[in-house]
């Protein structure tokens, strides 16, 4: 895995456009969507969640697929900020509209743990993307921190899409986890073609 140790993003408007015109149209199918259900605000905060997982998908794999070139990069850079921007219109739904603004009832419905994890995935996933944004550094402690992010997060949203929740939301999972399987095996033969080329030049 790469951790985007360039120290600034060029960002073209073919890229930015690709990636705003996806969140935008999925999230606002999504909100439209929800108003055929009685309980609009449930129903936002679910389907927001698909919008979160889709776009996390594109980026999770331009962050394992193998080269730094700066389409991959950006790739990686605004798809992972959209998805995190539908994510705080999920977490906004379900922390007023579901639990009322309520700590008491986000904390009775999540249940300590998952109230934890959530907390810790938020602001994990926000100091990332403010890093990547504002600190153009390749420093090894970013490094190291954008790999555990990414495994982290990724990991958390296979769990939720697999096996936490139910419904369409398992055929994203399906998609995203053969995604990035697929990307990572890209990556690990890429690696293992370029140690065969050092070690015969070596010989």
């Amino acid at each position: 895995m790469k951790a985007a140790e360039t120290t600034s993003y060029r960002i073209t408007l073919t890229e930015f456009t690709i990636a705003f015109v996806s969140f935008g149209l999925l999230l606002g199918v999504a909100l439209m969507a929800a108003e055929t259900n009685m309980d609009v605000g449930m129903y936002r905060t679910i389907y927001s969640f698909w919008v979160t997982a889709a776009l996390v998908i594109p980026a999770l794999c331009a962050f394992v697929l193998p080269g730094d070139s700066p389409r991959i990069r950006t790739t990686w850079l605004l798809f992972w900020t959209f998805s995190f921007l539908a994510y705080l219109v999920h977490a906004s739904y379900a922390v007023l509209s579901v639990y009322h603004g309520s700590f008491h009832e986000f904390l009775a419905g999540q249940g300590a743990f998952p109230a934890i994890n959530n907390a810790i995935f938020t602001l994990w996933w926000a100091l990332d993307l403010a890093l990547a944004w504002w600190v153009h550094s390749g420093a090894r402690w970013i490094r190291i921190e954008r790999v555990a992010a990414h495994i982290y997060i990724g990991l958390t949203f296979v769990a939720s899409t697999l096996f936490l929740k139910h419904g369409f939301v398992n055929v994203i999972g399906i998609v995203l986890t053969a995604s990035v399987v697929i990307c990572l095996m890209i990556n690990f033969d890429a690696r293992r073609s370029v140690k065969r080329r050092e070690s015969a030049m070596a010989g």
